[in-house]
């Protein structure tokens, strides 16, 4: 017992110090300064700012789907109300406090696959130094439905690992409240249950829930959306891809697309197929893995389908909601932890120290002409 108390003491020594030379490192913007990753923070701090009354922004599609996720920011205009307090100062609040919880929740899911010691640090620190996670949120305090939505997924796979319904429910609940991408875990679990394996965790009660859960958030939203008086709808979104290769298609542009994710998963990515090439992972079918698997493609495949004009760079923070899916699926499928040196764990960890030195959301520009490179 006195063993395994040192091995997590030291383990949270270490991701400490990694976590001061995030909050070191890292850009903070202020209330006029969302930069262009983030425009969606215009739109919640207007929820925030307006309430109780709806939205003060010019009727669009974009305000339509913001609209339709204003619970949150609408809470924070609530709190900063009642405590005569600044939006942006709750919004900050909420958010790093939101961060603590993911970092603990994470570090508890690759506790658990992983108990070993040391074994699991490598696989964290792809989720801690990832630029586009913990350093954007820190950047971006008003991005807050995205760092629940992605808070939500974890709290979903810990679900999964300890057959917890009441966490499933609230997970469910944040997911569906912070973004409409809520509704492919919804069709993520349909798939699921029609798949010929035994079903231990996912059920047609589940389905009906999340359903339910869906049809109140959206009869809540419309009203919300009513009294705002915006009612321009989205359907565009829906054929952004299409349009594209009907109009403006470019296959420079298009392989660019498709090649921005790398910028938020290339760490992990090259450590996959590494382990790979060396036959350390397997991937075994059961229905929480064959359930992620599913949600991690859907997840991934929507800001695809959206297209370059559409999506454009947004495809790196939209993708990156399945990223944490993808690390605890790994941890799951690795063979032989000792396979992997305690150098090459040193070296891949500073790999994504350098990694997450993102030139929007650090003050160490090492990358900035790399990223100007990329611009399109």
């Amino acid at each position: 017992m006195q063993q395994i108390i040192k091995i997590i003491q030291t383990d949270k020594l270490i991701i400490l110090l990694f976590l001061i030379f995030l909050l070191l490192t890292n850009t903070y913007y202020g209330e006029d300064q969302i930069n262009p990753s983030a425009t969606s923070g215009y739109y919640y701090l207007n929820i925030a700012d307006s309430f109780p009354r709806g939205m003060s922004v010019k009727d669009s599609s974009q305000t339509y789907i913001h609209g339709e996720r204003f619970l949150i920011s609408y809470f924070v205009g609530f709190i900063g109300h009642m405590l005569d307090m600044n939006n942006f100062n709750i919004f900050k609040i909420f958010t790093y406090f939101t961060i603590l919880i993911l970092i603990i929740l994470n570090y508890k899911i690759i506790k658990i696959i992983i108990p070993q010691k040391n074994k699991g640090l490598l696989y964290f620190f792809l989720f801690l130094l990832n630029p586009y996670i913990v350093r954007f949120f820190l950047s971006n305090p008003i991005m807050i439905n995205d760092l629940v939505f992605i808070t939500s997924i974890s709290l979903l796979f810990f679900s999964f690992l300890n057959k917890n319904n009441i966490l499933f429910y609230v997970a469910l609940l944040l997911a569906i409240i912070s973004r409409q991408t809520s509704v492919l875990i919804i069709l993520a679990l349909v798939v699921s249950l029609t798949l010929p394996y035994k079903s231990e965790f996912i059920d047609t009660k589940k389905i009906l829930f999340s359903f339910l859960f869906l049809i109140i958030n959206y009869l809540i939203s419309q009203k919300y959306l009513e009294i705002s008086n915006i009612d321009i709808f989205y359907e565009s979104q829906f054929f952004g891809l299409i349009n594209y290769f009907q109009n403006n298609f470019g296959f420079s542009k298009f392989f660019k697309f498709l090649f921005l994710p790398i910028l938020s998963f290339g760490p992990l990515f090259f450590i996959m197929i590494i382990q790979k090439l060396r036959n350390e992972i397997f991937i075994t079918i059961n229905e929480r893995n064959v359930f992620f698997i599913i949600l991690f493609i859907l997840f991934v495949s929507q800001p695809i389908l959206s297209g370059p004009l559409i999506a454009g760079k947004n495809i790196i923070r939209l993708a990156t909601f399945g990223y944490t899916i993808l690390i605890f699926l790994t941890c799951l499928s690795i063979k032989n932890l000792n396979n992997i040196s305690k150098k090459a764990n040193i070296i891949f960890i500073i790999i994504m120290l350098f990694w997450s030195l993102h030139p929007t959301f650090s003050k160490i520009k090492i990358f900035e002409l790399f990223s100007k490179l990329l611009n399109y």
